[in-house]
Order: structure tokens, then sequence, then C-alpha cells
């Protein structure tokens, strides 16, 4: 049939075009390497804060516990209606190194997370400026397990946020079957973010990173003039920062694997949540570099047309047999790619969860990925950032 003429030399070019990637993301996850810099530069942590009187205090705590003492922290107020600020200031008279700061960004500033970020690395002192939410709970060993990541060519290091349900309020946390399933997605969704992120990084070409855990030098922050470059986007002051450095400097950029370095978060406490959280995500690609977009468009477009003919496979029969044949290594590449990441991050086995997740993280990119493209939403109201 006509139709098979042409669906078939294009699924194989997609799967040649899928596997390639996903064979050079193992390879970059393989090439991370473990630095060990002894330099002990001062550190400033800084964490833009909005409505956070449930999380802020677990995050002082977890901050002010840190093994690495040469360091300040930061708290930037944006404008919060709840008692964040007050919190933080009834902290700082037994805590010298921290410093509660309020922004003063005009209601129609589009990108306020950056504005409020930029208050806070105004007032630092580091040499070294280490960024995560009010939400997370970094180990006591957090910094250090950074810091040591900097030798005198690195000039930014991302690591891995994992979700933990555990973290959310007692109150609001739910049990259940589709709770868990929820979580489970979510935990496996930002697993294989990291593994992008880290594979990336390893090849040299650093495309995505989470700021809930990341960290760069003042002096990288000079060279790129801050946010500046990346303001038109309400989102980006984690990626489009990243893939900033890489493009218009030198300094080289490192992920640090060492599990004393993982930063647990809290998941979105409802799916609305996790949508809007998610929108915002997927917003920083309108201004994404077009060679990156259509990179992206690509490998998504040909995971799912892969899906796509195995289904339309079932009523062409000529169709069925090498859709079928394709989308099996297809398959065997993705577990190869998630087994080398769950062992790398720590995540244990993932034999169990890979089907399911497989398919919930295909309707999630074909469904949830274009919404970031459209509408409009704001860094924060009462959602999670």
């Amino acid at each position: 049939m006509i139709i098979e003429e042409w669906i078939v030399p294009l699924l194989g070019m997609s799967f040649m075009f899928y596997g390639s990637v996903t064979i050079l993301l193992v390879v970059g996850l393989r090439k991370i390497k473990s630095r060990d810099s002894i330099a002990t530069p001062f550190v400033s942590v800084i964490v833009a804060a909005r409505n956070e009187e449930n999380n802020l205090p677990r995050l002082l705590d977890s901050l002010l516990a840190q093994s690495y003492k040469f360091h300040e922290i930061i708290i930037v107020d944006d404008e919060s209606s709840d008692r964040t600020l007050a919190i933080a200031r009834e902290y700082i008279s037994n805590h010298p190194r921290l410093t509660v700061v309020s922004t003063d960004t005009p209601s129609g500033t589009k990108a306020r997370k950056k504005e409020a970020l930029t208050t806070g690395i105004r007032a630092s002192k580091g040499d070294i400026l280490c960024f995560t939410d009010a939400d997370c709970r970094p180990g006591s060993e957090w910094i250090s397990r950074l810091v040591m990541q900097f030798t005198d060519e690195v000039g930014l290091v991302a690591g891995y946020s994992p979700y933990d349900a555990v973290l959310l309020p007692a109150e609001i946390r739910t049990e259940g079957f589709v709770a868990s399933i929820f979580h489970r997605f979510l935990r496996y969704e930002e697993m294989k973010g990291a593994m992008w992120s880290a594979g990336s990084i390893g090849l040299g070409k650093g495309w995505l990173c989470t700021g809930r855990n990341l960290a760069y030098r003042r002096k990288v922050w000079d060279e790129v003039s801050g946010f500046s470059n990346i303001m038109a986007s309400i989102s980006g002051d984690d990626d489009l920062f990243l893939q900033l450095v890489q493009r218009s400097t030198r300094w080289k950029i490192s992920y640090v694997l060492d599990p004393l370095s993982f930063v647990p978060t809290a998941p979105p406490e409802s799916f609305h949540q996790f949508l809007q959280q998610r929108k915002r995500h997927f917003s920083a690609g309108k201004v994404f570099t077009l060679p990156m977009k259509v990179f992206f468009l690509l490998f998504h477009g040909s995971n799912l047309f892969q899906f796509l003919a195995l289904i339309l496979g079932i009523f062409i029969p000529g169709l069925l047999t090498p859709s079928l044949i394709l989308y099996l290594l297809k398959s065997l590449l993705d577990l190869w790619f998630v087994t080398t990441g769950a062992t790398i991050l720590s995540e244990g086995s993932i034999w169990m969860r890979f089907v399911p997740m497989e398919f919930l993280c295909l309707s999630y990119n074909t469904l949830i990925g274009p919404l970031g493209f459209v509408g409009t939403f704001e860094w924060k109201t009462n959602l999670k950032s």
C-alpha cells in the first residue's frame, strides 16, 4: 500500500534519531566525573520565597545545619501575604549568618522569580552562589559536595532534586492508589529529567537543570550580565541560565552525582498545581534557540510517532511487523537508559514501573508540554514554584 511506502521509511528514520540521542545520553551519563576541589570559597545560599510559612522553618533548619561553615543564607521574601517574612526574621537573632531581604518588584513584572533571585544575588557576598527552594530539604553535606565540584575551570554545577511525598504537609498528604501512581510518576519523570541534564552535561552540551539544586560562580553571573538576557521568559532561571553560560562563556559545566548532594523536594500538592508548575517550566521553551526547539520537537515527535505507528499497524497488516519490531527495540533502549540512570542516581530498581511510567511520560509530553507555549500563568500565587 502507498501508506506503508512512506510510513515505514519515516518510522526507520525516527527510530534512528531517537535511538542515537538515547545512546549519546547514556554515553554522557557515564562520562560524568566526580571532582574533588579542596578550595573553601565563601558561599551564599539564596532562596526566593513567596508564601512559604509552612516550609521555611524546616528549610532554614536544614541550611543552618550544613557542615560547610563558610557560608551565608539569604532569604528573599517576594511580597508574601503569609508569615514567611516574620518567620525568617525570627531566625535572625540567633543566626548571624542569615540575612532577609525583600523585593520591591512592580506588580506587572513578568519574571518575578528572576527579579527575586537578582535581589538576593545583589545582597550576597559569596564567590559561589547556591540555590534551592523553600520546600526542599538539603542534607547537611549539600554545600560541601557542590563546592567540591568547583575546580578552576568549572563555572556552574547542577544537581539532582528528587520528589519525595513524605515532605508534603501531613494534613494534605493523600493515600490510595491514584495518589501513589501520581507521586511515583512525578519521581520517575524528575529522574528522567535529571538523566537528560546529566547526560547532556557529560557530553559538553548542557540543556537542562533544576534551580532547586544549582550553584555557579559570582564571576559567571557577572560575565553573562545576570538574567538580563533571559528575562523574556517567566521561567528559566535554571535551564535558560545554564544554556546562556554554555553558549557565551568558556566555563565548564559539571553535574554532581554524589547522593549526599541530592536535594529532596515536596511534590505539587494537587494535579492543578502540577499542571500550572509544568506549564511554567515548559514555557521556557519559547525562548530556546531554534536548533534546540527543533531538536526537542523531533525527539518527542519521534517517540510519539513510533507509538502511533504501532497502533496504526493493527489496522494495516503490512505496517504491523516493522512498527512492532522498531517499537520493541526502542523500548529496550529506553529500558537501558532508565536503568542506567536509576543506578547512577541511586533510585533502585525500576523494572516494575517501566511500562506504565513510560506510557505516562509519553502522554505527559504530548498533552501537557504544548500547554507551556500557550496561556498565561505566574511564578507563584499559592502555587509551588
